[in-house]
């Protein structure tokens, strides 16, 4: 299954379960401008439409868009303030 279509479908799927009752969880996703995007599908605009399905659900949301693609370079310059977004208000 191609990226694009697998966010798509994972998109419908928050869409189908977040009706039920509310969980405690966070959800962060991460992307760049320069990620897939051909005949099969575009990964950015997939990746948004992934993070709007929790959020309309009420669910804790962020996308953190940058304009790298799929390395190293962003997620490693975003993952410390990720993970403390993530755990904020968790107790020690």
């Amino acid at each position: 299954m191609n990226p694009g279509r697998s966010l798509r479908v994972l998109a419908l799927l928050f869409l189908a379960v977040l009706p039920t009752e509310k969980k405690p969880i966070r959800v962060f996703l991460q992307d760049g401008a320069n990620a897939l995007d051909n005949l099969h599908g575009n990964w950015p605009m997939a990746n948004q439409e992934m993070a709007a399905a929790p959020k309309f659900m009420g669910y804790d949301c962020k996308l953190e868009f940058g304009t790298e693609c799929y390395n190293a370079k962003h997620g490693g310059a975003i993952l410390p303030e990720s993970v403390r977004w993530l755990r904020r208000d968790y107790s020690k």
